[in-house]
């Protein structure tokens, strides 16, 4: 008998956030996920996260910055149903970024429904 595991954040379907905005201070992306899950992800971590062509080429040759501090986001974009497309202030515009690594990567709100 085979056991099947769990599927994990990355590899379930996740519904599209119900309210999606930037911070104020254009430093951080704020979610509102169906059941009352509210993330909110920095600008550094989801410029660090990038899993584009350009980031991933840099992470293998080690040139990839390892932080990248005072960044802003200045554009979010849907793609789809799927996944928001952001710019950031030094210019880099290139990563898609699906809801399931939104929601990994965010840091929940106190308050907010845990799954």
């Amino acid at each position: 008998m085979t056991q099947t595991a769990a599927p994990s954040t990355l590899a379930r379907i996740i519904a599209a956030p119900r309210g999606i905005a930037v911070s104020d201070d254009l430093r951080c992306l704020d979610l509102a996920f169906p059941d009352d899950v509210r993330v909110r992800i920095s600008a550094e971590r989801l410029r660090s996260a990038c899993k584009c062509a350009h980031c991933l080429r840099a992470r293998i040759d080690g040139v990839f910055p390892e932080q990248f501090a005072g960044l802003a986001i200045t554009e979010v974009s849907p793609i789809g149903g799927y996944a928001l497309n952001i710019a950031f202030s030094d210019g880099h515009a290139r990563g898609i970024y699906p809801w399931a690594l939104l929601l990994s990567l965010g840091r929940r709100e106190p308050g907010a429904a845990h799954d």
